[in-house]
């Protein structure tokens, strides 16, 4: 007899064998018991979730010999029939490869036939959402009202791209995607089955490595008979899914949580000379931080966790050197990381500078002056408060700060500061484009407007932030922005603007230096006689 891979031989054959979907179990035999059947039926959810597998037990239940019934015998001719997949009546049907409106007319044509040899036809469509729109259309009628004694099941991974008429004319499952715990326990009852010899470690790194597919988690462990024998062990499973060892993962939190950064780097490239993924490294990363903010944060973990009983005891000790926030922040890190470990050419060098900036960061000693240089003294946020409201203004001949940046070079530079501010919005970009660097006095920095309205407009706290983001982006340094009027306005555009009437009303010429003279005209109304 030709083997059978794992997932085919321990397929549910009953509602009751369906892990974790109980809630769709329980409908569908109430439905039977009580004879409310539909005549469609929508089954959404991830991979591997028992969507195919309640269908065909569906199929079962409807015309086993005994039945109709919530449990079929699965030992009558019709049972296995259905069970083989030699049902005449139980036709599968991918919409994958058979998509078009001509399939769906030779479907259509066939549900008016009576069935062969079953008392019900069962039409199972998987990955319907493959369907074309014309094809969808075609199929509309017959869902709709199809004939006596004709059920369908529509099974699906993207519900959303079923069109609404379709979703309105089905009862609609939603399969939930299996725990690790519940998958690792059914790994257990198989290893046991076929007479394996496995850790339970090794169980659950195959259910987390599944993510939620009891489908994948079998073929993993089909994997694993493959490269080990009977006796798999931990080693083996390890280097067949390219996972970190859980105690190198603990190494690493451990000396993440004493920052010390070069002992979590050299652990880092013992896996790299293993051969291991940097992104498979980062994930695990991640999940073992998850594992040690539930051991801070919770009084009975233990459920929640995904360890085995020595990983937890391990990373329970390297917990002591960690504070609840910290491993908050971390987690936080480590997930903008993961996005841009993604795309990069570099993945080892972007791992290596999360981790240490994972131990150079926070509390304790400050290991990053010696590698960059002596910060600039700035004043404090009182000071700064003091010199905005009452301090008198720098001098208009200051050209200097205290760290050697000129106001020529913040002059030179100020396209490219707008266009920073531009790129965070260009509404304030709009204001500052208007003003003009007139003088710069230890860290504070003067821009002059033409006139008092646009001067008041950017001086809003939001408005002087922008500006002060955008100096600190640009030269590293953080500077106080503060706002004057002058009495000469500043030419801007591309054309020279118009001088400014003698004598005219304030708001004429605040409108001239916010939209430019060129683009303002007064009108005189007079009186008609």
């Amino acid at each position: 007899m030709t083997y059978r891979a794992l997932y085919r031989a321990w397929r549910p054959q009953n509602f009751d064998e369906v892990l974790g979907q109980e809630h769709v179990s329980r409908t569908l035999k109430n439905a039977i018991a009580t004879d409310r059947l539909a005549h469609a039926y929508l089954f959404c959810g991830p991979r591997g979730t028992g969507k195919t597998s309640m269908a065909k037990i569906l199929a079962k239940a409807l015309n086993c010999e005994h039945g109709p019934t919530p449990e079929p015998c699965d030992r009558c001719a019709l049972c296995r029939r259905i069970r083989e997949g030699y049902c005449l009546d139980v036709l599968e049907m991918d919409a994958a490869s058979n998509r078009g409106i001509d399939e769906i007319r030779s479907l259509r044509d066939q549900v008016n036939l009576a069935p062969a040899e079953a008392r019900y036809k069962v039409y199972i469509i998987d990955e319907v959402h493959m369907l074309t729109a014309e094809a969808f259309n075609a199929f509309l009628k017959t869902l709709e009202e199809p004939p006596p004694r004709v059920v369908f099941v529509l099974a699906t991974t993207e519900p959303e791209r079923i069109p609404a008429t379709i979703l309105s004319r089905c009862q609609r499952f939603d399969f939930r995607r299996l725990t690790p715990e519940i998958i690792a326990r059914r790994l257990g009852q198989v290893a046991g089955a076929e007479g394996l010899t496995v850790e339970p470690r090794s169980l659950a790194l195959i259910a987390r490595a599944a993510e939620g597919s009891l489908r994948d988690a079998l073929g993993l462990l089909d994997q694993c008979i493959s490269f080990s024998g009977k006796t798999i062990h931990h080693e083996d499973v390890l280097e067949l899914l390219g996972a970190p060892p859980g105690e190198v993962l603990t190494a690493i939190v451990a000396a993440l949580g004493e920052k010390n950064a070069g002992r979590a780097i050299e652990l880092l490239s013992t896996l790299r000379a293993q051969g291991k993924d940097p992104r498979l490294i980062l994930k695990d990363l991640i999940l073992w931080l998850r594992n040690l903010m539930l051991l801070k944060v919770c009084r009975e973990p233990g459920p929640l966790l995904s360890l085995s009983p020595e990983e937890v005891a391990e990373l329970t000790k390297a917990a002591a050197h960690w504070a609840a926030s910290r491993v908050m922040a971390a987690l936080k890190e480590l997930g903008e990381e993961e996005g841009a470990l993604r795309w990069t050419a570099q993945p080892w060098i972007v791992l290596e500078t999360a981790l240490a900036g994972l131990c150079l960061d926070g509390e304790g000693p400050d290991m990053r002056s010696e590698m960059q240089p002596e910060p600039v003294s700035l004043p404090s946020a009182d000071q700064l408060q003091t010199t905005r409201e009452g301090a008198p203004k720098p001098e208009p001949n200051a050209h200097h700060d205290s760290s050697g940046v000129s106001l020529a070079q913040i002059k030179a530079s100020w396209p490219r500061i707008l266009e920073e501010i531009k790129g965070r919005s260009p509404a304030l970009e709009a204001v500052w484009r208007y003003g003009e660097p007139s003088a710069l006095s230890g860290n504070a920095l003067t821009v002059r407007f033409a006139a008092e309205g646009i001067k008041n407009v950017a001086a809003q706290p939001e408005k002087l932030r922008a500006l002060e983001e955008a100096l600190q982006g640009i030269f590293k340094l953080s500077l106080t922005v503060l706002v004057e009027a002058g009495p000469a306005p500043r030419s801007v555009g591309a054309g020279e603007s118009r001088p400014t009437e003698p004598g005219e009303p304030a708001g004429v010429r605040e409108a001239r230096a916010l939209f430019g003279s060129d683009k303002v005209i007064v009108r005189n109304k007079t009186k008609k006689e």
